[in-house]
């Protein structure tokens, strides 16, 4: 599997678990941000590494 659905397959996970207790709007974006990271990837990053850059990217936009 490669990382683009590793990636996937985990948002649909949080997507459709009811146990996640954070923001609507936080989690689409960061979400999102992680759909975009791992739908540019040429490289085939590894999940955690789509993960940290969608977190930073999060945390800093104006770094994007």
């Amino acid at each position: 599997m490669d990382s683009a659905n590793q990636i996937q397959s985990l948002v649909d996970k949080v997507e459709k678990n009811p146990e996640y207790q954070i923001n609507e709007r936080e989690a689409k974006g960061f979400l999102s941000e992680m759909k975009r990271i791992a739908q540019e990837d040429k490289t085939n990053m590894p999940p955690l590494v789509v993960i940290i850059m969608a977190y930073i990217n999060s945390l800093f936009p104006e770094l994007d």
